[in-house]
């Protein structure tokens, strides 16, 4: 289903995307660079921002016309360059034996755990953090909402669907509601009037302060904890579901009036929204990673200095990465969309290669005379 984004929703939906980044961000590193002024920084409550963000985003990008193969395409262009830098940054700061610090993950097993994580499997059946980089995690539980979406637009089929499921496993399951408010509210998404579309956005802001600042999702997991604590203990990193749902209800109703309202005001500010934007996914990937090999690998730890190179070091990752994803793309197309592929299409469709014909006369074909480049046609 194709429909487009209002201009001034997408230009909103870009600063909340950068500002929920900086909120991740500073919830990690601010008690470090800055330990005599703790500020509270709802870390959690941005990831579950990025759940509905995404989902509405992914709702819009998946048009029939791409098709299965075209959508892995756009996925894996998008997905995959951020990841294998995180991965290149984790196994040099392990090659370096560089010590890990506060939410930045365990070492593990260095290279299984890569591997895992690499692969999209260590949020599955298990919990395994990517050493460096524990909030690569969330990652992990984004590409199978793509993967289930996936089959379900371009390859209905209920047995793959269901194996699909079976191995993202309940953990990842639980949050996929959260991700699915933003695809319904892409494809439901009504035109409010301007005074309710206001209303609905001042409340739904007060709500999201509130919801933050009474710590609702914590209240409801620990009295869910009280009556099933061996069922709570099995959903880790899930196990304020509840209220992360909850809360995405606010976060959805905050999108639908902003759709509404136009936003012209963020509009006159649209090239710098967009340029920040584009290091969203670099600043969540490879905060973690950078800031341990400047806090701990190069023993930089003055506030001032520690916070420019982490922002150079975001900067250069995602120039590397987020920024040069149609060129990935491009590069990507002859594996996605190459003859083979097409071939394959062919094949499945009855045009298969003929198989010689047996004893007996055989049909007169027409010869046709091959004409050989000459040196005048540029061959050498």
């Amino acid at each position: 289903m194709k429909r487009e984004i209002p201009h001034g929703l997408s230009v909103y939906l870009d600063l909340v995307r950068f500002g929920a980044a900086s909120v991740v961000v500073l919830s990690h590193l601010w008690a470090l660079a800055f330990p005599r002024h703790p500020l509270p920084w709802p870390g959690h409550a941005a990831v579950v921002i990025f759940f509905v963000l995404s989902g509405y985003v992914i709702s819009h990008a998946s048009r029939p016309e791409l098709g299965l193969r075209g959508y892995l395409h756009h996925r894996t262009a998008r997905i995959y360059p951020v990841v294998l830098g995180a991965a290149v940054l984790t196994m040099l700061l392990s090659a370096f034996g560089v010590h890990t610090m506060q939410y930045a993950g365990s070492r593990g097993s260095d290279a299984l755990d890569v591997a895992l994580n690499a692969t999209f499997l260590a949020q599955t059946w298990c919990n395994v953090a990517l050493p460096y980089d524990g909030p690569f995690w969330s990652l992990n539980y984004e590409v199978w909402y793509y993967i289930l979406f996936g089959i379900w637009c371009y390859h209905p089929s209920r047995l793959l669907l269901l194996g699909a499921a079976v191995i993202a496993g309940p953990k990842i399951l639980l949050l996929m509601p959260v991700w699915l408010l933003g695809v319904l509210l892409h494809r439901k998404m009504p035109v409010l009037e301007r005074r309710t579309a206001l209303w609905i956005f001042g409340l739904t802001a007060v709500a999201g302060l509130a919801f933050f600042w009474i710590d609702v999702g914590a209240r409801i997991r620990d009295a869910m904890r009280g009556i099933w604590p061996d069922a709570m203990d099995l959903t880790r990193g899930s196990n304020q579901f509840v209220g992360d749902f909850l809360l995405g209800l606010v976060v959805a109703l905050n999108f639908l009036a902003a759709g509404s309202l136009g936003m012209s005001l963020l509009v006159r500010c649209e090239s710098a929204i967009r340029y920040l934007s584009s290091f969203t996914f670099s600043m969540y990937v490879f905060h973690m990673p950078l800031a341990v090999l400047i806090w701990n690998g190069l023993g930089v730890r003055a506030a001032l200095p520690f916070c420019g190179l982490l922002l150079l070091g975001v900067i250069g990752m995602g120039e590397l990465t987020e920024r040069r994803t149609k060129w990935y793309r491009s590069l990507l197309a002859p594996l996605f969309l190459g003859t083979r592929f097409r071939f394959m299409r062919w094949y499945r469709a009855g045009c298969r290669i003929p198989t010689p014909a047996g004893p007996g006369p055989q049909p007169r074909t027409r010869r046709t005379r091959v004409r050989h480049p000459t040196s005048g046609s540029g061959a050498p």
